[in-house]
């Protein structure tokens, strides 16, 4: 079996699709109800209500959520008896608009529930159902809150005697304090290297795992065995696959920018260290503005969750975001044109994860614009 120099962290919750784990939520919501029929807007005062819905995630859009709820009104005038009930239900909680927000703001932004389930009400159990619209902010990395509004509906039956047949039906407006387990985030273990870093004079922590180089054939010592080596007789980095930093010669350069994943941000700055990729794509802007006739495409790429629309317009942006990067270096946006691929262009198909998020440096001809065509 061929060894492999890079491996990937896992991830689990596909846009759209079922979680491999799942993300667990919890919503309180408690709120002031009003009394849309009769004789219950008579009898009673505007009612309190409360909430709690426990879920877990489907899929990034759909959670199935447990309810229950409590609701008390004070007794209107000339009457003699306070009202209140409780409930269990099972519901859907449905996310519409999650699919063009990043996967760690699933539980953000507009959302539709439904539920349905058992009502108790002084001496009577009866069918009851709800349904809510709100909107959710986020407070902190777990934490929700927004306002929904609700309309409930107990159901009497016509045939109890005694009683009025009469829906009692009330409207809600609430605050949604919504907390959630946090979505699956990838864990990339570091490995050390038995070989000196070579590129750059001082190399940054590598978030790419190697193998141990002892272990493979590595014929230009440069830390990248030669089945993984992109250029196997020339020196180059890890995160370019060991090809030398050279976008301006004509074959197209693979920079592993270690985006995390559904993000187009450049990695974060560790305190007293340049960033990740910062002495990489400085050698990319060196070398471009060395050559006053080079121009180049700056493709960006995606790994393959999520849609395919909402792919390649992230890797539009990661290709932006380089593009940003090497401007601010000094060289010019018309020089480095982007383009995003999404994710049809892997180059570790069966690993389709990490290796997938990076860019690409194509060096274009005169009048010659970016291409979709993948290259090998």
């Amino acid at each position: 079996m061929r060894r492999t120099f890079l491996t990937i962290g896992l991830l689990s919750l596909a846009l759209g699709g079922t979680s491999s784990a799942q993300d667990f939520t919890f919503n309180a919501e408690p709120g002031v109800a009003f009394w849309v029929d009769q004789p219950q807007a008579d009898r009673f005062t505007p009612a309190f209500t409360l909430a709690l819905r426990p879920g877990v995630s489907l899929s990034r859009s759909l959670d199935a959520q447990l309810s229950y709820s409590l609701v008390y009104a004070d007794l209107g005038e000339g009457y003699d008896e306070a009202g209140s009930g409780q409930s269990v239900m099972g519901g859907l909680r449905f996310h519409p608009f999650v699919a063009w927000r990043p996967l760690a703001d699933r539980t953000q932004g507009l959302f539709l529930d439904t539920n349905l389930g058992w009502v108790r009400t002084g001496g009577l159990d009866r069918l009851g159902f709800d349904a809510g619209v709100g909107y959710n902010v986020e407070v902190s990395e777990r934490f929700t809150l927004g306002p929904v509004i609700r309309f409930s509906q107990i159901v009497q039956a016509d045939n109890v005697p005694g009683v009025n047949p009469n829906d009692a039906q009330y409207l809600g407006i609430a605050l949604d304090f919504g907390f959630s387990s946090g979505s699956e985030t990838e864990t990339i273990t570091e490995l050390p290297t038995n070989h000196p870093p070579l590129w750059p004079p001082t190399t940054p922590p590598e978030v790419i795992v190697v193998t141990d180089p002892l272990s493979c054939m590595d014929t230009d010592s440069d830390g990248v065995c030669d089945a993984e080596d992109r250029c196997p007789s020339e020196v180059g980095p890890v995160a370019a696959l060991g090809c030398p930093i050279d976008p301006c010669s004509g074959k197209p350069l693979i920079v592993l920018v270690q985006f995390e994943y559904d993000s187009d941000a450049m990695p974060a700055r560790i305190v007293g260290r340049p960033q990740t990729m910062d002495p990489i794509l400085d050698a990319v802007a060196d070398a471009i503005a060395q050559d006053p006739s080079c121009r180049v495409c700056i493709v960006g790429n995606a790994s393959e969750e999520g849609p395919d629309a909402y792919n390649q317009a992230l890797s539009l942006r990661r290709a932006e975001a380089v593009q940003s990067y090497l401007i601010d270096r000094g060289l010019s946006s018309s020089r480095m044109p982007t383009i995003g691929l999404g994710s049809s262009c892997p180059i570790v198909p069966e690993t389709s994860r990490l290796l997938n998020r990076r860019v690409e440096f194509r060096r274009l001809q005169e009048g010659e614009s970016c291409s979709t065509v993948c290259v090998e």
